[in-house]
């Protein structure tokens, strides 16, 4: 590769050089009033002096102006080319194509997972919630339940109460307090009119 590079920068500059021979020669033909002698020297001449005629020293100037200015900058192309560093460039720009694609599906899976993990924080706090409500609910429960215990222990006591026989005021028997009147003596007992209402 180095060799036809050079090769090519030896060509090319070889051929810039004759380019400026060329307007150099046109320059003495237009100042000197000169025949264009080394034009007339090219083994292309006969080919130009057939398609074109005799060539005036101006258009001689430009057309080996433009020759060589072309021949120069073909020349710098070829000497500043660097093979090497296009591939490396080429390599470089092929594996950031190719880690574009992974990226875009690393950002999407973490776009993913930063969604989950909200789902899954946005479903903690609220079972959370959940738990709070929960434990005051049992809390409530438990206070229901000690105070059922309670009421069930008073009925309890009640019952009992009920369940004893009382003395009649008047003649001093045990009578239910179920009992409107004695049964005994026919006296209307007082405490029935306290169970009733105990009862109600």
């Amino acid at each position: 590769m180095p060799v036809k590079k050079g090769m090519g920068v030896w060509i090319f500059g070889f051929l810039t050089f004759l380019g400026v021979l060329h307007t150099f020669d046109a320059v003495l033909s237009f100042t000197l009033g000169g025949t264009n002698p080394l034009l007339k020297l090219s083994p292309f001449y006969g080919l130009i002096y057939n398609m074109f005629g005799e060539i005036g020293a101006a258009s001689y100037f430009w057309a080996s102006m433009i020759f060589t200015f072309v021949l120069f900058g073909m020349s710098c192309v070829i000497a500043f080319h660097d093979p090497i560093a296009t591939f490396i460039n080429r390599v470089i720009s092929d594996a950031k194509s190719e880690e574009n694609p992974v990226d875009l599906h690393l950002e999407s899976g973490i776009n993913v997972f930063e969604m989950i993990n909200d789902s899954v924080t946005s479903n903690s706090i609220l079972l959370n919630k959940v738990k709070e409500s929960t434990e005051n609910v049992r809390d409530s429960v438990n206070a229901v339940k000690i105070e059922l215990k309670m009421l069930g222990a008073k009925l309890g006591k009640m019952e009992t109460d009920l369940a004893t026989p009382r003395k009649c005021p008047s003649c001093g028997k045990d009578v239910l307090p179920d009992f409107k009147l004695c049964p005994y003596c026919g006296e209307k007992l007082l405490f029935y009119v306290q169970i009733s209402t105990v009862r109600q």
